[in-house]
C-alpha cells in the first residue's frame, strides 16, 4: 500500500512538472530529462511511469480536461434560459487557464499535436452544449447558435494567446467580458445577457456624464449641431 501511495506521487509530479514544461516550451522544446529533474526523480522513474514524451503529453492533457471539467462545474448548473452562461463559460475558462497549468498545457499540446492528443474542445464543449441549449430557449436562433458556437473558439484562441503574452488574468476575463457583451447585442437573447458583477469596468472612472440638456433642447438636435 505504500509504495502504491509512492507511485502515485511519484506520477502526479511527474504530470505537474510535465505540464510546467509543456505550458513554457511546447511540445517540441520539452525534454524528459528536464521534467524528470524538474519533478525530483531519476530518467528510470520517468520511464517506469510513461515510456514515451507522448505517452506522458497525453496523460497531461487528461489531467487538464479533467481540471476543466470541475472548474466548469458552476456553469454546468446554470438554468436560466439567454446568453449568461455562455458568457461566464468563456470568463470561467480564461481565468482557469491562467491558474491550472495542467490546462495550460493541455490546450497547447491540443494546438501543436493536432491527431495525436484528444482535441482541447472536448473537456469543454458538453458546457457549451449546454449553456448553447438555454440560449435557445432564451430566444436565439439556430443561425445565431452557429456563430455562437464559432465565436466561443475565437475568444477563447485570444485569450490563451494574450495570457501567455502575459497579461494579467483579471484584465483578460474583463476584456472578454466586454467584448462578449458587444457580440451578443446582435443576438436574439441578448437581454439575459448580463456583465459578471464580480470585474468592473477599470475604466468606469474616467467616463464622464454628458452635460445636462438646455430647456427644450433633445440630444439628437444637440449631436447635429456638434459639426
Amino acid at each position: 500500500m505504500l509504495r502504491q501511495a509512492r507511485a502515485e506521487q511519484t506520477r502526479a509530479a511527474l504530470i505537474d512538472a510535465a505540464a510546467e514544461q509543456f505550458a513554457r516550451h511546447g511540445y517540441t522544446g520539452a525534454t524528459l530529462a528536464r521534467i524528470s529533474q524538474s519533478a525530483g526523480v531519476t530518467s528510470g522513474a520517468l520511464t517506469f511511469h510513461f515510456l514515451t514524451k507522448e505517452d506522458l503529453a497525453l496523460a497531461v492533457v487528461e489531467a487538464g480536461a479533467s481540471a476543466v471539467r470541475s472548474a466548469l462545474h458552476e456553469v454546468q448548473q446554470l438554468t436560466t434560459p439567454g446568453l449568461t452562461a455562455v458568457s461566464r463559460l468563456t470568463q470561467s475558462l480564461a481565468a482557469f487557464l491562467n491558474q491550472d497549468v495542467r490546462a495550460h498545457a493541455a490546450m497547447r499540446l491540443a494546438y501543436e499535436c493536432p491527431g495525436s492528443q484528444p482535441t482541447w474542445e472536448e473537456a469543454w464543449r458538453p458546457t457549451l452544449l449546454h449553456a448553447l441549449d438555454l440560449a435557445r430557449a432564451g430566444g436565439t436562433t439556430d443561425a445565431e447558435l452557429a456563430d455562437i458556437e464559432l465565436l466561443v473558439g475565437y475568444l477563447l484562441a485570444g485569450a490563451e494567446a494574450r495570457l501567455r503574452s502575459g497579461h494579467p488574468v483579471r484584465a483578460v476575463e474583463h476584456e472578454l467580458g466586454q467584448l462578449w457583451q458587444r457580440a451578443a447585442a446582435g443576438f436574439s437573447g441578448r437581454p439575459d445577457c448580463e456583465p459578471d458583477p464580480r470585474e468592473p469596468d477599470p475604466r468606469e472612472h474616467d467616463r464622464m456624464p454628458a452635460p445636462p440638456l438646455a430647456h427644450g433642447e433633445s440630444r439628437e438636435g444637440t449631436e447635429r449641431n456638434d459639426g
